[in-house]
């Protein structure tokens, strides 16, 4: 799977140098864009349309790949960090699915909630 985001990345790092129309993308456009396929992905949940659905959930994956390209690009931050960011928010915020601790749902919600918070309070 590694190898096929690391494709797909690259594909999207090429588009965004060699297509005029690519080339024109802002964070704006491309955030208009990525509403409509979220706004898509849940006409396909609500349709019940599995094969649309793995399409959609493409199509969104493919606009925030793109965001990131550009970010890198204008020299923001990079993919590397957004998903490294990722990795260590979930890490934070759920730490019990690594120890295989079981916790029911009311706790898990409270403490995702105390999670938030406290990161919220660290970064005032």
């Amino acid at each position: 799977m590694k190898e096929r985001f690391e494709e797909l990345f690259k594909i999207l790092k090429l588009d965004r140098k060699v297509s005029p129309w690519s080339q024109r993308d802002t964070f704006e456009k491309r955030h208009s864009e990525l509403v409509k396929e979220i706004e898509e992905i849940k006409l396909a949940i609500q349709n019940k349309d599995t094969e649309n659905l793995k399409e959609e959930i493409g199509d969104s994956l493919w606009d925030l790949m793109f965001l990131m390209v550009v970010a890198e690009e204008k020299e923001l931050f990079t993919a590397k960090e957004v998903i490294e960011g990722a990795i260590e928010k979930i890490k934070r915020r759920k730490p019990w699915i690594f120890t295989g601790e079981k916790i029911t749902i009311e706790d898990e919600a409270r403490l995702w909630q105390i999670a938030k918070a406290k990161e919220k309070q660290n970064k005032q």
